[in-house]
């Protein structure tokens, strides 16, 4: 076992090293698929149709809400290289993810923009929008980023120069 987790440790990517992997247990998907179906039959028995109604809103605008702000971060802080994002809809990893390796502290950075001014777009809209909107869309929007800010926590200690993989079954932190 001992022997296994030094091969793992040693492996490289180009000139990084591996340094750490989580691997995505089944308890954390389980647990992340049944909080979006306890959300929805809240908002069916809650709101009926209207809850239905914001269900389809909540999801779809909370992707175009985070990819517009994954856009137009990567443009100001970035390099913008389009090729490594894309959409994945393999729980827990849906949505608009990098589809290649990402530098931890862009990612960082990214999903703090991305949380702040996600808020901050669904609290524009409430003017126009009834209360089971504004809730599908505020529990969308944190349904969504929540597997993303616990694999983050995860790394807080983590060097900021190093480069994160996410895969389907885990996720890969190397460094030089």
């Amino acid at each position: 076992m001992r022997g296994a987790l030094v091969e793992q440790i040693k492996a490289t990517i180009y000139q990084y090293q591996l340094v750490r992997k989580i691997v995505v247990r089944k308890e954390l998907l389980w647990s992340h698929l049944v909080i979006a179906l306890v959300l929805s039959i809240f908002q069916l028995l809650m709101y009926r149709l209207d809850g239905a109604i914001a269900i389809g809103i909540g999801i779809a605008a909370t992707q175009i809400i985070h990819f517009i702000i994954i856009r137009l971060t990567l443009i100001r802080v970035d390099e913008p290289d389009y090729k490594r994002w894309g959409w994945r809809i393999f729980p827990p990893w849906i949505g608009y993810i990098p589809t290649s390796h990402i530098e931890l502290a862009l990612f960082r950075r990214l999903h703090r923009h991305m949380l702040w001014l996600g808020l901050c777009a669904i609290g524009v809209a409430y003017p126009w929008a009834t209360e089971a909107q504004m809730i599908s869309l505020i529990s969308w929007h944190l349904w969504f980023l929540a597997p993303r800010i616990i694999m983050l926590r995860q790394f807080r200690k983590a060097r900021r120069d190093g480069v994160l993989r996410i895969q389907a079954s885990d996720v890969s932190y190397y460094h030089r």
